[in-house]
């Protein structure tokens, strides 16, 4: 069954390909998904009535065409397959496999949904979560590349597998308030290896695969583990996860340590780019997250604190956002769409949101019912 969803008019940005299509209210199509508003007369045009894009609902579970909804299933369905590759049942790679295709997927259809996650908390164990999170960021960094597709889903294969190796240390740590044993520390420094090793004694034989799982610890100075490899010996799928994961752990409310800001996380690929990590996967990096990546909190001037909804990639610092909350901080029942343009709703700054678990996900994305 399909919904009509109003389109709010911050939604429409010039210059970019439409994500979904256009649809009067009596259901006649406007412009076709693809297509490209070019200039400014076609969008005021459009926008002097009600426009509408059209999602799936399923009559069995109104929660299936939530890329939400099916994100926390791809988590439920990689804890399981992560206890198949530990119990080295030889079915486990075919399902991750499975799971890579379904979560790229899920990455093209809904890439801004996905980016969100990436920065909101979920009830997922540490393990999942960032295994999660390292994996969507992977995609972002290969989407837009002209790269086969069977090797970004060997890419984003690995990032789901390539910390299995410590997984029930990994979950241990975070909850360790005392420093890192030497024993410990050999445990991390050793887990690249292993984790190789038991993805391929599951049958998984992708070169491309067991390499990043490998490599995804080594740094372009040499400084990195467990083999000291320089940038020219690196797989170039893990320097995009060495990215992934120094960026999940800084922002991640799973980590140990207290996150920092989005902002300040970005700011560190600047600093460390063509030391540590590619100067050009750190570059494109910050430009596919831009300065407000989806599932980020901001400032308004009129002093409303918004979630980023979508990224603007011809203007990143006007992207459309919702507001949740007034200026004293009392959430609003129904986010409230935004025009960054107008300068009544100009972004001032990054910001934080202490209500967002109760922020209803779907509907701030048009998903809901």
């Amino acid at each position: 069954m399909e919904k009509k969803v109003k389109i709010a008019v911050s939604e429409l940005i010039l210059g970019e390909e439409l994500p979904w299509s256009i649809y009067d209210p009596e259901g006649k199509l406007l412009l076709s998904e693809g297509q490209t508003i070019v200039d400014r007369d076609k969008l005021d045009s459009l926008c002097k009535h009600d426009i509408f894009r059209l999602i799936t609902v399923s009559n069995e579970d109104p929660n299936e065409s939530s890329p939400f909804f099916r994100l926390s299933q791809i988590c439920a369905g990689l804890d399981k397959a992560f206890d198949d590759v530990e119990a080295a049942n030889p079915e486990a790679g075919e399902k991750l496999e499975a799971l890579a295709l379904e979560l790229d997927t899920l990455c093209l259809t809904a890439p801004n949904a996905m980016l969100a996650s990436v920065h909101l908390p979920h009830a997922h164990t540490s393990s999942v979560a960032h295994a999660m999170q390292c994996t969507i960021l992977c995609h972002t960094l290969f989407a837009r590349q002209n790269m086969p597709d069977a090797d970004r889903q060997n890419i984003m294969a690995a990032a789901m597998t390539a910390n299995i190796g410590m997984r029930g240390f990994y979950e241990q740590i975070q909850k360790q308030e005392t420093p890192l044993s030497a024993t410990q520390r050999r445990t991390i420094a050793q887990h690249p290896q292993k984790s190789a090793r038991m993805v391929h004694d599951i049958g998984v034989k992708n070169a491309t695969w067991l390499k990043v799982i490998l490599q995804h610890h080594e740094l372009n100075d040499g400084s990195g583990f467990p083999s000291s490899l320089t940038k020219n010996q690196i797989v170039i799928g893990a320097k995009a996860l060495a990215i992934a994961e120094r960026y999940s752990m800084m922002i991640s409310h799973h980590s140990k340590h207290e996150p920092i800001s989005i902002g300040d996380a970005l700011k560190v690929y600047f600093m460390e780019q063509g030391e540590k990590y590619e100067k050009a996967l750190c570059m494109h990096f910050v430009l596919q997250l831009t300065l407000f990546p989806p599932g980020s909190f901001v400032e308004l001037a009129n002093g409303d604190t918004a979630i980023v909804v979508r990224r603007n990639m011809e203007q990143p610092s006007q992207p459309v956002v919702k507001s949740v909350a007034d200026p004293l901080g009392h959430a609003f029942e129904t986010p409230v769409d935004r025009d960054v343009r107008e300068k009544e709703f100009e972004i001032m700054k990054l910001s934080q949101f202490a209500g967002v678990a109760e922020l209803d996900l779907d509907d701030i994305w048009g998903y809901s019912n």
